[in-house]
């Protein structure tokens, strides 16, 4: 027989099974702080637990640079944030803007801004009145607030970091502002929109301690605004959440009443459909802060990848005016560097014939002065050995010569100190004259040619052209070359001084002042002719060689005496003559034996 089928037991009690739902994260921008983001947003969490059946939310306030990191980590389903940072979001993430905050005094949507606020008793009247004074703001990235007003600002050219002589950036909370600017650490304070109104309020504040300078906020919008209007904030789904759950989402935030806790609580009559945010997206571009914009040299670098023939080019221009800057440069330091050194010499030279004329001049003034002091002297001492003669004569009287005694030896002290002024004189002279008189095989035609800058520097302020001729065959000659070389200057430069005159017949002349050397080699001569074209002589020739006369106004005399004595050194001759019809001509005369001299290597100069 068959075993009847034994019935499954009967439960005691009822099993009932729970399945844990993971919450809705919701982020919001938490710019007042986290408590009063709670305060703020927690209402909204309660409508949409109540509107989206078996979900539960999650408010997450963050601040601003955690809220974006939390969107870049994919931490979070959905965002609630200012506009600034929703197109910043939107451009690097891929987000979905579901709607945006209805603002209470209507207006399209158009709620976040930057307010300037001063303390009530401030002398400012409009933002010109702030300038060099400190201000602050809640960070330079805050989009209601420190954004909107630089935007304005750098449309009127302003910048605000040179305007202001400080902005002090407070991060969040944004109430932080308001208290700084009650304490007087700052001149002014950058606020979002309704920010003070809001702290007005919430009784934190009185109204009638701060006011907004340059109000343009429009009719009937119930706060004060220094800059123009943004649209309003805006929910945002992020692609943790799925499509089904984001239009159950939305569909509660477009049923949220006006009148409703969670409206009101955000300060808000609702929410709408998303509002268009091309005007942020221009006020980020215009202030380089947007997402799309990178650094110059990546855009510089995508034109060069796809204009690689231009940007060859380009490169071997610059290479190539480069390398041409480089040679010009080193061409010109390379003249600078000859133009200095010959200037160098120039000034050397034109020092050392200074040096040589001055000491030539100090020796021609102790010659004279020797010749004319050894006259006296010559006198003094033949009277003191003509009186001792007389009383060697006297003296073989043996009365007088005992009073004769003191009177001869007197005389012979005057006579042993004539004598040793003439040696000092002689000692002096020899001193003063520093011109080697010893001559030396000189080569006239290198001379000539070294002296020739120097005199182009000496003619040119005169207005005088030179003129050098040579005739014969060069040679080197036993010559003073210093010596030559004054007497060539000196000779020279009365002449360039004589053709340059404008109160003798040459001023009424219309040829221009010249001089013009002629240097003959003979058999056994040397000559040299300066000839010029000024007035001509105006003194003896035998007076004007004399030391200390000279046809010149504030002339001293010495040249012409100079060139004498070197001249007479040379076993020479100088001679001075009128030209006809007007001019003068200086006739040097040297001896040239060529005994003993080889020939100047140089090919003949003549021109």
């Amino acid at each position: 027989m068959a075993l009847p089928a034994l019935a499954a037991p009967e439960p005691s009690h009822p099993v009932s099974v729970s399945v844990q739902v993971e919450p809705v994260r919701v982020g919001v921008l938490a710019t007042r702080g986290l408590p009063l983001a709670r305060q703020q947003w927690q209402p909204l969490m309660g409508w949409l637990d109540d509107r989206v059946p078996e979900r539960r939310f999650a408010l997450v306030p963050l601040e601003l640079d955690a809220l974006a990191e939390a969107v870049a980590q994919n931490r979070l389903d959905f965002v609630i944030t200012n506009p600034g940072q929703s197109v910043s979001l939107a451009r690097q993430y891929p987000l979905a803007w579901l709607a945006t905050l209805k603002s209470p005094a209507g207006g399209d949507n158009l709620a976040i801004g930057a307010a300037l606020v001063v303390r009530a008793h401030a002398p400012y009247r409009h933002w010109q009145d702030l300038e060099g004074r400190p201000v602050a703001a809640v960070s330079e990235n805050a989009f209601g607030g420190y954004l909107a007003y630089r935007f304005e600002a750098d449309e009127q050219g302003v910048r605000l970091e040179r305007f202001f002589s400080a902005v002090r950036f407070t991060g969040f909370p944004l109430d932080r502002l308001i208290e700084q600017l009650a304490a007087d650490e700052v001149a002014a304070a950058i606020v979002p929109v309704c920010q003070l109104e809001r702290m007005v309020r919430e009784g934190k504040v009185a109204d009638s301690d701060f006011r907004v300078l340059d109000n343009q906020a429009p009719a009937g919008f119930g706060c004060q605004s220094s800059t123009r209007l943004y649209p309003n904030w805006a929910f945002a789904q992020t692609e943790q959440a799925s499509p089904a759950l984001a239009l159950a989402v939305t569909r509660a935030l477009f049923d949220l009443p006006a009148d409703s806790e969670a409206a009101m609580a955000a300060d808000s009559a609702g929410w709408t459909v998303p509002t268009s945010q091309l005007g942020i997206d221009r006020l980020l571009k215009a202030l380089d802060r947007h997402p799309l914009q990178g650094p110059w040299w990546q855009s510089a670098w995508h034109w060069l990848r796809q204009h690689q023939q231009w940007g060859w080019g380009a490169l071997a221009l610059v290479l190539l005016l480069g390398g041409h800057h480089l040679l010009l440069q080193r061409l010109f330091n390379r003249s600078q560097r000859r133009l200095l050194a010959t200037r160098q010499q120039l000034e050397e030279k034109g020092r050392q014939l200074e040096q040589a004329r001055r000491l030539a001049e100090l020796g021609e003034l102790g010659a004279n002065m020797a010749h004319e002091i050894n006259q006296p002297l010559t006198a003094i001492a033949n009277y003191s050995q003509g009186a001792l003669l007389r009383l060697a004569r006297q003296g073989q009287d043996p009365a007088t010569t005992a009073s004769q005694e003191p009177l001869r030896q007197a005389l012979e002290q005057i006579g042993l100190q004539v004598q040793r002024i003439t040696q000092t004189v002689q000692r002096l002279r020899a001193r003063l004259q520093k011109r080697p008189r010893q001559a030396e095989p000189t080569d006239l035609v290198a001379l000539v040619e070294g002296l020739q800058p120097l005199l182009g520097q000496m003619l040119a302020p005169l207005g005088v052209t030179f003129t050098l001729r040579w005739q014969g065959q060069p040679r080197l000659l036993p010559l003073d070359g210093i010596g030559v070389e004054q007497l060539l200057m000196n000779l020279i430069k009365n002449g360039a001084e004589s053709a340059a005159r404008t109160n003798g017949p040459a001023a009424q002349r219309a040829e221009p002042g010249r001089v013009e050397l002629l240097v003959c080699f003979e058999a056994a001569l040397l000559i040299l002719e300066i000839r010029d074209n000024g007035p001509g002589l105006r003194m003896p020739e035998a007076l004007l060689q004399q030391a200390f006369h000279s046809d010149k106004e504030g002339g001293m005399g010495l040249g012409l005496a100079i060139c004498r004595d070197v001249v007479e050194c040379h076993r020479g001759q100088l001679a001075l003559s009128n030209l006809s019809p007007h001019g003068c001509l200086a006739r040097v005369t040297l001896p040239a034996p060529q005994q003993r001299l080889e020939v100047a290597s140089h090919p003949n100069p003549r021109s």
